[in-house]
């Protein structure tokens, strides 16, 4: 019989030190210059001068000026997440506590459309690697929204009897789809949230079919 010997974990090194420095300087720089001149009139010299390293290390670290983008907005999902439970535990209705999860969604997209516009961009290009990440990161808000359909499924609320965690993913999907008369073509987000909410009452509390001569 084999014997499994417990090993420690690989020690930090300072080369490990100096690249989380350097990843926290540029993630620091990138967001005060975005702050103070959106996204497009600051380049990856004037991060990386911010920051006090070489424009070089934007793309080891971060693939470029987008993938700057993708790391800042994933520091805010625990915040971000944790707003998403408090609304999908409310004691509304299923649809109405979906309705608020998916208007605080778009509030913060409403609220630099051009970072959005980057990031969704950006995601039909990053790396599997990325992708894997990213949708174990969102997994968390789909379970939110997938626990709300089965309640409301168990109640009746919701006419919808498919799996919770697929329709789940359908809502999300619309959400995504729904954003886009906002961050490209100037919806308010109340209009982009409205129809979004309509898309997602067909997948969730489908009416009679259609009657057909």
């Amino acid at each position: 019989m084999s014997r499994t010997t417990n090993r420690p974990g690989r020690r930090k090194t300072l080369k490990d030190a100096q690249r989380e420095q350097t990843r926290a300087k540029l993630l620091a720089a990138a967001k005060r210059l975005f702050e103070l001149y959106g996204y497009d009139d600051v380049s990856v010299t004037e991060i990386a001068r911010e920051a006090g390293v070489t424009h070089s290390m934007i793309n080891v670290y971060f693939g470029g000026k987008a993938g700057l983008v993708y790391e800042l907005v994933r520091q805010n999902n625990d915040h971000q997440y944790a707003r998403t439970v408090e609304l999908a535990r409310s004691k509304t209705s299923a649809r109405d506590r979906l309705a608020d999860i998916i208007g605080f969604w778009m509030q913060l997209d409403g609220e630099n459309p051009k970072l959005a516009s980057v990031l969704h961009a950006y995601s039909w290009q990053w790396p599997p690697e990325t992708e894997q990440e990213n949708d174990e990161d969102i997994a968390r808000f789909r379970a939110c929204i997938a626990e709300v359909i089965r309640e409301g499924q168990q109640t009746g609320e919701l006419g919808c009897n498919a799996d919770p965690a697929l329709a789940a993913k359908a809502c999300f999907a619309l959400y995504t789809w729904g954003m886009r008369p906002m961050v490209l073509l100037g919806k308010t987000v109340d209009e982009a949230h409205d129809e979004t909410m309509a898309m997602i009452d067909l997948v969730l509390c489908p009416g009679p079919a259609p009657i057909r001569s």
